[in-house]
């Protein structure tokens, strides 16, 4: 691996991870392998632990609403979304178009989700949260996810940087329950 690919995957992890060895070069060792694009972000940028609650709200109400204005005020121009494994989008255009591509998927679903803040600490922030998808015009639940978040927040309050985890219940999705051997 080139000295420039390894810097490029593990330069995002010194910023999150004070101390990252970097003798650590299988896939596994490097937690953010997948992390092509990592945008700049001011070192004086700052987040409260309200500031970043207000935003986990504002993306929950911009997903119910599908407001382009709305998602677009979540994100910073330059704003890069990682899925694991991959790079959902880079640039608020980029990740409000997404967003809105995914809409017609979701007419006529009913869902409930909410974030916390569990660190908070300069321009980072992890969350926790969990979104329930219920039977259309039912209170029935047809499947859930527990989410893990890992942001970073520009000194705007938007966010540069979004990684996120997401893991179906067990019994909604069985072939993900254990893996096979």
């Amino acid at each position: 691996m080139a000295d420039s690919r390894v810097e490029r995957l593990t330069g995002g992890l010194r910023r999150w991870i004070p101390g990252y060895d970097l003798t650590m070069t299988s896939f596994l060792e490097q937690p953010a392998w997948h992390t092509t694009q990592i945008p700049p972000v001011p070192a004086q940028a700052s987040v409260t632990r309200a500031a970043a609650q207000k935003w986990l709200d504002g993306y929950v109400s911009a997903w119910k609403s599908y407001d382009e204005r709305a998602i677009a005020d979540l994100w910073s121009e330059a704003a890069v979304w990682h899925y694991p494994f991959q790079t959902r989008a880079s640039g608020r255009l980029e990740i409000v178009a997404e967003w809105m591509s995914e809409r017609d998927a979701f007419i006529g679903e009913s869902f409930d989700a909410k974030y916390y803040p569990v660190v908070v600490e300069g321009d980072r922030v992890v969350a926790h949260g969990r979104t329930v998808f219920y039977k259309p015009g039912t209170d029935r639940v047809v499947t859930a996810y527990d989410n893990i978040w890992f942001l970073r927040f520009d000194d705007s309050g938007r966010c540069s940087e979004f990684h996120e985890w997401y893991a179906g219940r067990p019994e909604d999705e069985p072939d993900r329950a254990a893996p096979n051997r």
